[in-house]
């Protein structure tokens, strides 16, 4: 955790902070699993009445494949400007940080997160497998008509149960 009291930041003078970091202790969303190695350089300033930070990041990230959820490592850099509010603007644009403290360990993650590709794979040669073993394909309707037909699911277990007399 490498926190910055707003406070600290000041017109007219830029503070600069290098961090490596795995994220221990913060929570990871899908598709990140986590964070093998990150370093960032950050510089953060005042502009007018709102903070400014310039992130240089570069990390090795496990992440999951979009097609198959098989984990695999992606490695990022990226050079990102964001403005620090401290509540949302007209535009929209920057990160809400409320309270009186900035952690910027925590906005790298955002960033880095924030900066994933929709559609991840591991490698475009990697087929899926071809198989298809339990697998079909039926239309919307036969979907549903099967679904009315099974019942609910959480109930699925039951149906091969026998009532003692």
């Amino acid at each position: 955790m490498n926190k910055l009291a707003k406070a600290s930041i000041i017109k007219g003078r830029s503070l600069s902070f290098h961090q490596d970091t795995h994220f221990e202790g913060y929570a990871f969303s899908y598709p990140l699993v986590a964070v093998k190695r990150c370093h960032y350089d950050v510089k953060v300033e005042r502009i007018g009445d709102y903070a400014h930070a310039a992130y240089t990041i570069s990390a090795t990230l496990s992440v999951l494949d979009s097609r198959d959820n098989v984990p695999f490592d992606k490695k990022m850099a990226l050079s990102e400007d964001v403005d620090i509010l401290d509540e949302e603007d007209n535009a929209g644009e920057g990160y809400v940080v409320q309270g009186g403290d900035i952690d910027l360990e925590e906005l790298a993650l955002r960033i880095l997160v924030s900066s994933l590709p929709i559609r991840l794979v591991r490698s475009e040669e990697v087929a899926l497998p071809k198989s298809g073993k339990g697998y079909r394909f039926i239309s919307e309707d036969e979907h549903a008509e099967e679904k009315v037909k099974e019942g609910d699911p959480r109930l699925a277990s039951l149906k091969d149960f026998e009532v003692k007399k």
